[in-house]
């Protein structure tokens, strides 16, 4: 294991459980009421579901590292004559902002397609992890995430092609 995972593995998931509230706070996210959170505990899934979640969490990740690897890729002919560090910070920087807002756009696509029962074990899922706050309000909170990180990253983007 690298020192990165360790680090990342050791630092993230206290961080989102450090940031919950206040995101609740601030969003004004409405938690699955008892009722919900009985329903889709008391159910039974096929195991094809924890399948297809986790493609669709690959799916999320993927957004961000296609834009990654696109800026590294063809960041030397975009932008010739600058460093080399340049399309990489570029690519890091949109790769988080990718995650946010292709990510609110695809849960919104992957929710409007999938089945009563996976939406339910889909929930099932957020609960467990510490995240039951009711999906359509996630969707829209990562919208308004994604364009407040690219205000406050747009100086450094500024910086970046500019300089």
């Amino acid at each position: 294991m690298s020192s990165t995972q360790f680090w990342t593995g050791m630092l993230i998931p206290p961080f989102i459980k450090w940031v919950n509230p206040y995101l609740k706070k601030f969003f004004k996210l409405t938690e699955f009421d008892s009722e919900i959170k009985a329903k889709v505990f008391n159910k039974t899934y096929p195991a094809s579901f924890n399948f297809l979640y986790s493609l669709w969490i690959i799916t999320l990740l993927s957004t961000g590292f296609t834009v990654l690897i696109w800026f590294m890729i063809s960041g030397s002919t975009l932008f010739a004559g600058k460093s080399y560090a340049v399309p990489v910070f570029l690519g890091l920087i949109n790769m988080i902002g990718v995650w946010f807002i292709a990510g609110a756009m695809l849960n919104f696509v992957f929710w409007q397609i999938s089945s009563e029962n996976f939406r339910d074990y889909i929930k099932f899922r957020q609960i467990k992890s510490g995240w039951g706050f009711d999906i359509k309000q996630q969707i829209i909170t990562l919208f308004k995430i994604g364009i407040i990180y690219y205000l406050v990253t747009s100086p450094f983007i500024v910086y970046l092609l500019i300089r």
